[in-house]
């Protein structure tokens, strides 16, 4: 009998907090929000889509019909290997942040968007370690760029409204 009541605890909390996984083409979209096409009702969970040989090769991850980020994968591997991860602005789909990937991950470029849809700041990481960063204002570089030269020293130039004004 114990076993029989902690199966059906155990079933309640998969219920509450397991994430519904649905196709792209079972939701739709009506002012920023996802809705179920079977009861027009606010969506929370996955939507992927799947090719025909199986393959995983997009996924959104949406909470009350608003979509929070998507994830676009590599096709030519069997477990789904993130290519793209884009994080979205409240009621919205204009991009928050975008993290690409190379297929061993050793290599990964970060954007970051304002509510204006402007470039902010890029980044890029090699190995984890800092490569490239460089500062924006309405989509212009401004601020500090660094990065390194061929024979692996630090540079920092300073723009100001996509201008050059001094090299370190």
């Amino acid at each position: 009998m114990k076993n029989f009541w902690l199966i059906i605890f155990l079933c309640s909390l998969n219920q509450l907090f397991g994430q519904e996984v649905v196709l792209l083409k079972d939701l739709y979209v009506d002012n920023f929000l996802f809705y179920k096409v079977s009861d027009n009702q606010l969506f929370s969970g996955n939507a992927q889509k799947i090719r025909k040989n199986g393959h995983l090769v997009y996924e959104e991850f949406i909470e009350n019909g608003i979509l929070k980020k998507s994830v676009s994968y590599y096709n030519r591997t069997e477990k789904p290997i993130p290519a793209l991860i884009t994080e979205y602005h409240a009621n919205s789909f204009d991009r928050k942040k975008e993290i690409r990937y190379d297929l061993s991950h050793q290599w990964r470029e970060s954007r970051f968007y304002d509510i204006n849809k402007n470039k902010t700041l890029v980044e890029e990481y090699e190995n984890d370690k800092l490569i490239y960063r460089c500062e924006y204002m309405n989509n212009k570089k401004h601020g500090t760029e660094f990065c390194y030269d061929k024979q692996g020293n630090e540079i920092k130039i300073q723009y100001k409204n996509g201008k050059k004004e001094t090299t370190q």
